[in-house]
């Protein structure tokens, strides 16, 4: 419940979040339990992640992820990118089950914070 309808959050934020009903501990072997189940996926930026419901719960999308602030921009189902995916795939004769595409750089404020 504290991932549906969210942006992707922090392993701090989901531990925050339900704090008052599950121990520290237990949200980290849960989250776990969730990835291996295919609930939840980490969102990687950096070296940091964020968590967040799977396809299964939500819909397909994409991010661009901000290396200086770690803001996550969703990028929602573009059509060309999912097409040229499944090209790139029956090119090689690869079956996609799932698929991530994050676009790691900088977003306009930290862009405009750094002079770039």
């Amino acid at each position: 419940n504290a991932l549906i309808d969210q942006e992707p959050l922090l392993m701090s934020d989901i531990v925050n979040k339900v704090s008052e009903n599950v121990d520290r501990a237990s949200t980290y072997r849960i989250i776990d339990l969730f990835e291996k189940l295919g609930i939840v996926q980490k969102l990687y930026i950096g070296w940091k992640y964020k968590i967040e419901l799977t396809d299964s719960y939500h819909d397909h999308h994409h991010h661009m992820a901000c290396l200086s602030c770690g803001k996550l921009i969703p990028v929602d189902g573009d059509t060309h990118i999912e097409k040229d995916i499944d090209s790139l795939a029956k090119k090689h004769g690869f079956r996609v089950t799932m698929h991530q595409l994050e676009i790691q750089g900088y977003c306009n404020s930290c862009n405009d914070n750094t002079g770039l």
